[in-house]
């Protein structure tokens, strides 16, 4: 059985409208409705709070359908990734602007200090990059492995 139906029969056992049971895992009635047509999927914790709230197995929520284990995985990748992403901004933008606002400073051991500060966090954030880029082709030849 796939997950919005199974979702949906949950709901209907409990005798809940979907705005009901929308109001018990903080969402809306349309996101019930489109979990239950599988236009989305509930992330992890609303299962867990399903499976606590209902005393259901997470494996008859979960692990009878791989479409969904794969979104939910893929969600926790790519919010790993946008955070890593953000790191990398951080270190690659502060280090280019030190070295920008040198350009136009006199030469002093100030200036020099701050330049290699600067290379050194654009340095910091091109091997944060080649690591995050590293995990996704990972994660990618991983997943094109299950599909076969």
């Amino acid at each position: 059985m796939n997950p919005g139906n199974q979702i949906l029969n949950i709901r209907k056992e409990q005798q809940l409208t979907q705005e009901e049971f929308g109001r018990l895992f903080h969402v809306t009635r349309q996101t019930v409705s489109n979990r239950e047509n599988e236009k989305s999927y509930p992330d992890l914790q609303v299962l867990v709070d399903m499976s606590n709230r209902f005393e259901i197995s997470l494996d008859i929520l979960l692990k009878e359908y791989s479409r969904m284990v794969r979104a939910i995985d893929k969600e926790r990748i790519l919010g790993t990734v946008k955070h890593e992403k953000s790191i990398i901004d951080f270190f690659t933008g502060v280090g280019t602007g030190l070295i920008t606002s040198c350009l136009f400073s006199p030469n002093s051991t100030i200036r020099t200090v701050v330049i290699f500060v600067g290379l050194l966090m654009i340095g910091i954030g091109w091997y944060k990059k080649s690591r995050c880029d590293k995990k996704v082709f990972e994660y990618m030849e991983e997943h094109d492995k299950a599909e076969f």
